[in-house]
């Protein structure tokens, strides 16, 4: 009788094979930790949007109040313009936010000291820079029933720059 002899001439090739499965997973596990990374940065960035759009919002609220038919604010806004109009969104004849003109909006952002006009830092250190201006708009008929209240905000962020407008109307001096 013949005796039949297995050969096993593996030697090695499971751990090849453990290696190989371990390159795989380490590729997988990079894949997911650098979308991971962009998550993060787009979160963040998501945020600072949130932001610039209450503090927007909380200053076109502020100038819906105002009245501008008061005799008073005829020459208003009393601020200067911003120097350089390649800044901001508009032709260069909005007025730079200052705190002593908006003092209700100390408790989100606060002014730095030392910066250009209109530079404003909110409550989680991102630094904007914040204008606005209201015109008086017209139906072609020459009287001007409403005012046009424009807010522009700028600001850098790890994904470049920003830029924010936002409008509303008035009319007659009621807020719509």
């Amino acid at each position: 009788m013949k005796k039949i002899i297995l050969v096993n001439n593996q030697n090695g090739t499971t751990l090849l094979e453990a290696m190989i499965a371990i390159f795989i997973l380490t590729i997988g596990i990079l894949a997911v930790m650098g979308m991971q990374i962009q998550a993060i940065g787009a979160s963040g960035s998501a945020q600072n949007r949130t932001e610039a759009n209450n503090v927007s919002l909380a200053l076109l609220e502020t100038l819906k109040e105002m009245d501008f038919a008061d005799p008073a604010r005829a020459n208003y806004p009393l601020t200067e313009t911003i120097a350089s109009p390649g800044a901001l969104l508009n032709d260069g004849n909005e007025n730079v936010f200052t705190l002593a003109d908006f003092p209700e909006m100390a408790f989100i952002i606060q002014a730095v000291a030392g910066a250009a006009a209109g530079t404003v830092i909110d409550r989680f250190g991102v630094t904007y820079q914040l204008s606005w201006d209201v015109q008086d708009s017209t139906l072609g008929t020459g009287e001007t029933p409403y005012k046009c209240i424009r807010v522009y905000m700028t600001w850098n962020s790890s994904r470049g720059q920003n830029r924010l407008e936002m409008t509303t109307i008035k009319y007659n001096d009621i807020s719509l």
